[in-house]
């Protein structure tokens, strides 16, 4: 099981990846990120967003979801509404 500090870690190589073509600051938010019983969902923003407030400047979803076996890291659907999805994630770590 990894940590949430690996998990942002992780959250974080994956986004400026994802996103090289794009010329995002990714601002990890620990304080925001929840862990599930086996996921981290990991919250992120842009500099750019946060500093001008443009939803354009920052990805869609600010959410990543980390296996805690550290597999591939995966979006949540977006067809789902925030209490569906974290039906199906099951319950909040403590």
């Amino acid at each position: 099981m990894i940590s949430q500090d690996e998990a942002m870690r992780i959250a974080l190589e994956y986004l400026q990846n994802a996103y090289r073509n794009e010329q995002y600051t990714f601002v990890m938010q620990p304080e925001l990120t929840q862990g599930y019983r086996t996921v981290w969902a990991v919250r992120f923003d842009t500099q750019e967003h946060l500093d001008t407030g443009d939803f354009t400047k920052a990805p869609m979803t600010r959410v990543l979801l980390v296996p805690k076996d550290g597999s591939t890291p995966w979006w949540p659907p977006s067809a789902w509404s925030v209490s569906e999805f974290e039906a199906q994630l099951g319950p909040r770590d403590e």
